[in-house]
């Protein structure tokens, strides 16, 4: 007897390897970064797993940040301890006193604000990423949702790559020219390069502005959509920056002279390794340049002496931007569907 041979051709199902809904907080799923460190752009929070700045609530997942004098464990910012070891067990970067900082009234003060940054333990090369977030509102915050390489096969920082897929700056208004780089502004960037001042971000970056007085106080979809032979971020299914793997490689694309640290890599390299996932809400630091004029005054400069000191000095003209938990970065959920 003959048999009827009949192929049945299945449509292809992306499978989320790692999704996150916020019903109850998941410690297993993430690294909460403790540290002062100021996060490589003299930033002026201390990253803390404080209930206050970490918490889930009705779904979702608030990252706050809040003064450091409201923490049962401070009074006063300008005299004092913070020994990081010694109030949480863990510290996760030493760099620049991260675990350790003192103030004794003269110079320089503690870190003013306590906020919070998580890092998924899941990594993945190419894939979908969507996070649906809102991001705060309020003078001197900085949200980011981004990916670090894992193993940062290619050396330290950028020789492994970052990409940015949002960064906002949460004044009202942030003028630099004559364009608005506020809260109406969102950015993407990809990092890469062979040392930290010959970083080539400048030629993968762009923004999605909204004008009309209109905001990205909101909720949104944040997504990434990672190949070997592009990069491109979203808001909403809005395309904010498109990356082309370079025919001739990024080292190339870079202009960069000697020998090529990413050769032995993929042809997108160093954008061809396991990256994890990191959110954040940081406050202060080089993000905000000099040359932008603000909503309210900058009370502090890139050169300031003590720019920690003078921005909570000048607290009277920003902590009142800072309305409860918009304040906060707010999570819907995350969702990482390796391709």
């Amino acid at each position: 007897m003959d048999r009827l041979l009949v192929f049945v051709f299945l449509p292809f199902v992306a499978v989320t390897a790692f999704r996150d809904d916020f019903n109850t907080w998941n410690a297993g799923n993430y690294q909460i970064e403790v540290s002062a460190w100021g996060g490589g752009n003299n930033e002026f929070q201390v990253y803390v797993p404080d209930h206050n700045n970490l918490y889930v609530k009705n779904g979702n997942l608030y990252i706050r940040p809040t003064k450091t004098i409201d923490s049962p464990h401070f009074n006063d910012v300008y005299h004092g301890d913070m020994n990081l070891y010694s109030l949480y067990g863990v510290c996760n970067q030493h760099d620049n006193n991260g675990c350790h900082k003192t103030a004794n009234g003269n110079g320089e003060i503690l870190p003013p604000i306590m906020s919070a940054k998580i890092i998924t333990n899941f990594a993945m090369t190419y894939g979908r990423i969507n996070v649906r977030a809102k991001i705060p509102k309020g003078d001197w915050l900085w949200p980011a949702i981004w990916l670090l390489p894992r193993d940062f096969s290619y050396g330290g920082w950028p020789r492994s790559g970052e990409i940015d897929m949002m960064e906002s700056i949460g004044n009202t208004k942030a003028m630099f020219g004559n364009q608005n780089r506020g809260i109406n502004d969102v950015q993407s960037t990809l990092h890469w390069g062979p040392a930290y001042n010959q970083n080539a971000f400048y030629k993968t970056h762009n923004s999605k502005i909204k004008y009309g007085g209109d905001d990205w106080h909101g909720w949104h979809t944040y997504s990434l959509d990672w190949t070997a032979d592009h990069i491109i971020t979203y808001v909403d299914n809005q395309e904010i920056l498109r990356v082309d793997t370079p025919h001739n490689g990024f080292w190339n694309f870079g202009g960069f002279s000697g020998q090529n640290i990413w050769s032995h890599g993929g042809k997108n390299a160093p954008f061809d390794k396991p990256f994890h996932l990191i959110l954040n809400v940081a406050v202060g630091g080089n993000f905000f340049g000099d040359d932008g004029h603000y909503d309210t005054q900058k009370p502090w400069s890139r050169y300031s002496p003590n720019p920690k000191r003078s921005f909570w000095e000048a607290r009277g003209s920003w902590e009142n931007t800072w309305h409860g938990e918009e304040a906060a970065m707010i999570v819907d959920y995350i969702e990482m569907i390796p391709y």
